[in-house]
């Protein structure tokens, strides 16, 4: 059975960043600041039905959360970018609706990760 995958590879953010949890706890907490003001940005961009302010926050998205090993947020927000730069919008009201679920799954497991210890 295959196990699921964890939205953030945490030994291998600290591993990049020479093993200084402190460096990596300040890191990810601005970073769920920032994440949070851009699932409102989208949100409003959504509600807009501006495409082209979608995709800008979906790339913000997809290379910080690269960046960081949350690859399943990088995916959901490359998967978006697509279908607002295809301006395709049912594919795009679907594919943010994904990328909303998996920043939630995100911050929950950023939140626990810096509570614990």
């Amino acid at each position: 059975m295959n196990q699921p995958v964890a939205p953030i590879d945490f030994t291998a953010l600290l591993e990049m960043l020479g093993g200084d949890r402190q460096i990596v706890t300040t890191l990810l907490s601005a970073f769920i600041e920032e994440l949070s003001a851009d699932v409102v940005a989208s949100q409003q961009a959504v509600a807009a039905g501006d495409a082209e302010a979608l995709r800008l926050l979906a790339h913000r998205i997809k290379g910080t959360s690269a960046n960081l090993h949350a690859l399943l947020l990088s995916a959901a927000a490359r998967e978006l970018e697509q279908a607002c730069a295809e301006a395709d919008a049912p594919v795009m009201t679907i594919k943010h609706q994904i990328l909303l679920d998996q920043a939630q799954r995100l911050r929950e497991a950023i939140e626990a990760w810096l509570v614990s210890d």
